[in-house]
């Protein structure tokens, strides 16, 4: 093969098989509904991906499927429908398209979203916390909130060894156990501590790759582009945690780019980056 043709079939590989994952999680989805199985919703921050993985529960990202109904270019249709049920224009748009997601019954233009058998969330973000209240409402299921600690002091912070880190860490640990007593009950599936550590080993796994395609950045020039391609690692960073297909993915994104000494972008080639694209929201982005 010569480089150029070498050249040609890496570039744009990751986000290829990227892309193609997330066709795979859609389809997952739908498979959950005819199975009648339990479905979880969660965010990107704070998912607790590991201990859902334990009990086999799919796991619907609202900031995933409501980004790709821009991405499919009906947002607009989404948005409409729910401002005309009651929600106001300057609410989150992600959380309009997932309102209207769930008044039409799951129906998404990637393929259908099951309903949720519980909601899990984070402190971290308010409207978390507000959009888990409307699921409530809609389906009356059970909504965990895992209260993170924060910092209790301006300027203060407290680690490993203090008396305040380890009171927070039990705090946290109880609550997580609360979370699996929960999942039992929603799932009929006993808690397995083996199962936890095959599910951790893959999340570990994943860590270190996505630790190394941002070493792999420090080089001039970067091997990726962290506005394009970045946006699609980070969507199956999240949607794949704890996943082998994940882990896999990670493996393979690092290994030619190193190998081939690719940049981000093949000469000749220009592009036009928008400011501000917060990419912890813009994720799998694909046509």
């Amino acid at each position: 093969m010569t480089d150029s043709s070498q050249a040609d079939s890496i570039v744009g590989r990751g986000n290829r098989e990227g892309a193609e994952l997330f066709r795979q999680w859609f389809e997952s989805l739908q498979g959950a509904i005819e199975r009648g199985a339990p479905s979880a919703y969660v965010f990107v921050m704070g998912s607790m991906a590991e201990i859902l993985r334990v009990f086999d529960l799919p796991m619907v990202f609202p900031e995933i499927t409501s980004l790709q109904t821009a991405v499919r270019r009906v947002a607009h249709e989404y948005l409409n429908e729910a401002e005309d049920y009651g929600y106001s224009p300057d609410i989150c748009g992600y959380v309009k398209a997932d309102v209207a997601l769930q008044l039409r019954g799951g129906r998404h233009p990637m393929g259908n979203v099951p309903k949720p058998a519980l909601a899990v969330l984070t402190n971290a973000c308010n409207t978390y916390i507000k959009w888990a209240e409307i699921w409530e409402r809609f389906y009356h299921i059970p909504v965990f909130t895992l209260d993170v600690p924060g910092t209790r002091a301006a300027g203060t912070q407290t680690w490993p060894g203090d008396p305040d880190f380890e009171n927070d860490r039990r705090y946290v640990q109880a609550q997580i156990m609360e979370l699996i007593t929960l999942c039992e009950r929603v799932t009929g599936i006993r808690f397995d501590i083996d199962r936890l550590r095959e599910v951790q080993a893959q999340a570990n796994s994943m860590s270190r790759g996505w630790k190394r395609v941002l070493e792999l950045n420090q080089s001039h020039p970067s091997v990726f582009n962290a506005v394009t391609d970045g946006t699609i690692y980070l969507g199956v960073a999240n949607g794949f945690r704890g996943a082998a297909a994940g882990s896999q993915f990670f493996d393979h994104l690092v290994e030619e780019p190193v190998r081939a000494h690719l940049p981000a972008q093949l000469p000749g080639s220009d592009a036009l980056y928008p400011e501000n694209l917060l990419p912890g929201r813009l994720l799998a982005i694909h046509h």
